[in-house]
């Protein structure tokens, strides 16, 4: 019995250790997940204060974006140092009304050593110039350095824009850095085959390629499948397989177009000519007749008004400014900030070279417009030296302004226009002509003697020998007249005035009649492919065009609307985007930029 006694006492207590044994085990599990947990919890907690920090952060930094863009339009020709932004306002509490006692300040926060300190929600708010390689510059005063392109015009300034946010965690406070580069590009539009600020539409019927980038800052309309894009195209707005509402002249089933198949067309950032927000500097409603859109840069300043467009009119690049009066009385000399010109003396070497170059008084009739036009006419081979076959004076710049002032401003009335013809040799440097009135150029241009295009190799648009120069020209409206134009015939119906194969090598800037409203007559702007106005039947004729076509504006003086009969044929259209402009820009300064948020990271 004793023994028996025994054996059962060894057994309880056994099976009291064991219980206890498990009970510490399931206390040291319990123990352990409810660390686990506290840990997740710490985990989770600390993850979404670090995701709300990032998303402040990145407001911070979109307010940061608007001021430093404001900022830069308002001063878009100069290289900005840091001390421009200083005066960027700090976010306020209204706009993050869920953290609860919001600050901010631009330095840095007092403490970061210690994480239990009472810091700014948001500190180190900046926009800071730095180098191409984002290096920071030796002073806020110091302008950055760009990044250049391949043209000389083409360059990149950086910006680095921080926000330190600090809000509180489990276990101590939590930081955000976040930062993100500003991009100021800035980009000549001749880099550019089309480059649009209004709605770009493009409906050719033949074949058309178009070989280099395109651009609209507004909506893309393309309803043909013989349009061909071998090269990137963007739109600030939408882009509609289809034809522009109000085209009344398209009544086919659109298709579309083609594109490599790795860059179809993309949405992009508005390109911004001068950087300048067009909204906001013109207006048509005020008493300002300096700042009613871009076709003040073609046209002269008036004195006693501000002037958004000062340092970019042509008027005000030119090294010669011509007028011509009601009377044919021409004066040739230097334009001034008013709009007025001081005559050259007659013994000027610029006087000496234009004087003989111009005839006035002659007249041809234009179907488009439903009227005559008086020209004045613009000889370029008379401004070149027989011997060195340079300008004849070395002061000239390249760009000469030439207008009639006689025009109805608003295209009813006087009709006037200038004609370049000659043009076949430019001088080294180039030639940029620039006209509030339609220019109407005649014959090869740009092309040297007998270029091999004319005789069907659109591949070598100039003849041997020549080196083709950067040129553009200017003007409310570009007319292109074939080498066998007669202004006699201008005024016989289409069939007698039938155009010879004829190859122009130059940039064009040019405004555009718009495709009615929806609710108005129907007519169609005439599309990118009558960019260049015609007046000749080209039937089975080649136009051979190397260059770069810019619309910024709408005709003033050139009103008449495309699609009338007796106007033209058009012609063979073997166009191509100058490449060379991308190394070797026309005489005067036209510049774009855009505003780019570029990549971002958190330290």
């Amino acid at each position: 019995m004793n023994i028996t006694i025994t054996s059962r006492k060894k057994d309880s207590g056994s099976a009291i250790v064991l219980v206890i044994s498990i009970m510490a085990t399931l206390m040291v599990i319990v123990g352990i997940a409810l660390e686990y947990t506290a840990i997740v919890n710490r985990g989770v907690q600390r993850s979404n204060t670090l995701e709300s920090a990032i998303a402040i952060g990145d407001g911070c930094i979109d307010q940061l974006f608007a001021y430093w863009r404001e900022t830069s339009r308002g001063n878009s020709t100069i290289p900005m140092s840091t001390s421009y932004f200083t005066s960027i306002p700090l976010p306020t509490q209204t706009q993050f009304p869920t953290v609860p006692n919001f600050t901010a300040k631009a330095g840095v926060n007092p403490d970061t050593s210690d994480e239990y300190a009472s810091n700014f929600t948001v500190s180190n708010y900046k926009v800071v110039a730095v180098d191409p390689e984002w290096n920071s510059l030796p002073s806020a005063t110091v302008s950055p350095t760009p990044g250049i392109g391949q043209s000389t015009t083409s360059a990149t300034y950086n910006y680095i824009a921080s926000a330190d946010v600090t809000l509180p965690a489990l276990r101590g406070n939590l930081v955000a850095k976040v930062r993100r580069v500003f991009q100021k590009q800035q980009l000549s539009p001749w880099n550019w085959a089309i480059f649009y600020v209004d709605p770009l539409e493009i409906h050719p019927g033949p074949l058309l390629n178009v070989t280099g980038w395109v651009n609209t800052n507004s909506n893309l309309y393309t309803g043909h499948n013989t349009l061909n894009f071998l090269d990137k195209v963007t739109y600030a707005g939408d882009w509609f397989i289809g034809f522009k509402p109000g085209d009344g002249t398209h009544p086919e089933v659109p298709t579309s177009p083609t594109w490599p198949s790795n860059l179809p067309p993309a949405r992009d950032t508005a390109q911004q000519p001068f950087g300048l927000d067009s909204t906001r500097i013109f207006s048509t409603t005020d008493t300002n007749p300096n700042n009613d859109s871009y076709h003040a840069l073609i046209d002269t300043p008036v004195a006693g008004y501000t002037d958004p467009l000062a340092s970019q009119r042509y008027f005000n690049q030119a090294s010669v400014a011509i007028s011509v009066d009601a009377s044919n009385n021409v004066k040739i000399g230097t334009p001034n900030p008013d709009g007025t010109i001081t005559p050259f003396a007659i013994t000027n070497p610029l006087y000496l070279m234009f004087n003989g170059a111009i005839t006035t008084n002659q007249t041809i009739q234009d179907n488009r417009e439903q009227s005559t036009v008086r020209l004045a006419t613009l000889d370029v081979s008379k401004l070149i030296n027989p011997l060195t076959g340079a300008y004849k004076s070395s002061s000239f710049n390249g760009v000469v302004y030439m207008y009639d002032n006689s025009a109805a401003a608003n295209g009813v009335g006087a009709k006037r226009g200038i004609r370049i013809q000659n043009g076949a040799s430019i001088p080294n440097g180039g030639l940029t002509v620039a006209s509030a009135n339609p220019v109407y150029l005649q014959g090869d241009f740009n092309t040297g003697i007998a270029p091999p295009s004319n005789i069907g190799d659109p591949t070598t648009p100039q003849g041997i020998g020549y080196t083709r120069q950067p040129c553009s020209i200017i003007a409310d409206a570009v007319n292109v007249l074939s080498n066998s134009w007669n202004d006699a015939n201008s005024f016989a119906g289409v069939s007698s005035r039938v155009a010879g194969n004829t190859t122009v090598n130059t940039a064009i800037v040019s405004g555009i009649v718009p495709t009615a409203p929806v609710g108005g007559d129907g007519h169609y702007s005439g599309g990118a492919e009558n960019f260049p106005r015609f007046l000749e039947n080209w039937s089975g004729k080649s136009l051979t065009y190397y260059g770069s076509m810019v619309e910024l504006y709408q005709s003033k003086q050139s009103i008449g609307t495309w699609g009338k009969s007796n106007v033209y044929s058009p012609p063979v259209r073997q166009w191509y985007f100058d490449t060379n402009f991308r190394i070797y820009t026309p005489p005067g300064s036209l510049m774009v930029y855009s505003y780019v948020k570029g990549r971002w990271s958190m330290l």
